[in-house]
C-alpha cells in the first residue's frame, strides 16, 4: 500500500516534492486519493505544503462549488 492511502502525511508530502510543477487538484480527488476527510486535506494543503514547504498555494472555490488548490 502507499503512503497517501495510510494517512502518512510525510509521504504524501515526499510525493508532492516529487512533482514540482504547479498542478490543480479538486478538494474531493485528494480526498479520494488519500482517504482523509476535507478538514484532513485542508490542514495537510495549509500547513505542510504552504506553512512546512513554504509554497504558495491558491484555494478557489469554481462555479460548480468545488474547491480547486494549485501550487504555484
Amino acid at each position: 500500500m502507499s503512503d497517501h492511502t495510510t494517512g502518512d502525511m510525510g509521504g504524501s508530502r515526499r510525493n508532492v516534492s516529487a512533482h514540482p510543477s504547479p498542478q490543480v487538484h479538486l478538494l474531493v480527488d485528494s480526498m479520494k486519493a488519500t482517504g482523509w476527510q476535507a478538514h484532513s486535506v485542508r490542514g495537510f494543503i495549509s500547513g505542510a505544503l504552504g506553512k512546512k514547504m513554504g509554497l504558495t498555494v491558491d484555494s478557489v472555490r469554481r462555479e460548480d462549488g468545488e474547491r480547486v488548490y494549485s501550487i504555484a
